[in-house]
């Protein structure tokens, strides 16, 4: 049975290693291997637990087993990344309804995301619309992300 649950700070070295896998494994597009590398660094451990201060971050378990994460502060949500092996099985809808349940509660009416290439139709599919093309840094593009939005307001 998988639940969802409010991040620790000791789930940040397994959060870590779920989003290196899947910047490495999977092919995500739009990421130079320099932009990957600097995905990778941005989520170690250590900068998982820092960005948590500001960021609610959830969690997927499967009994013990972490297999996915997703946060968001009031405006973007952030790290939305499930393990590979438990890819096409609902994990990240299940963080993402959360995620999204969480920020109407907290009172949010819309919320954007930079999502990869990759995860692009993932994001459509919870009604989020693309607004523009982003690359980062702009002088070297080497990570390119889809800005997207929903209104967090429409059934």
């Amino acid at each position: 049975m998988i639940n969802i649950r409010k991040f620790k700070i000791e789930d940040a070295e397994k959060a870590s290693i779920i989003i290196e896998d899947c910047f490495k494994k999977l092919d995500i597009q739009g990421h130079t291997d320099n932009g990957i590398k600097i995905q990778i660094e941005y989520n170690y451990p250590e900068n998982l637990i820092k960005k948590s201060k500001e960021i609610k971050y959830y969690v997927a378990i499967d009994g013990n087993k972490l297999i996915g994460i997703c946060g968001y502060d009031k405006y973007k949500i952030y790290s939305l990344f499930v393990d590979i092996n438990y890819h096409k099985k609902g994990i990240g809808d299940k963080l993402l309804t959360k995620v999204l349940l969480e920020a109407k509660h907290d009172g949010l009416k819309n919320i954007i995301t930079w999502s990869t290439i990759y995860a692009e139709d993932f994001y459509k599919s919870f009604g989020f619309e693309k607004i523009k093309k982003i690359s980062i840094p702009e002088e070297t593009k080497d990570i390119i992300l889809i800005e997207m939005k929903k209104d967090l307001m429409k059934k």
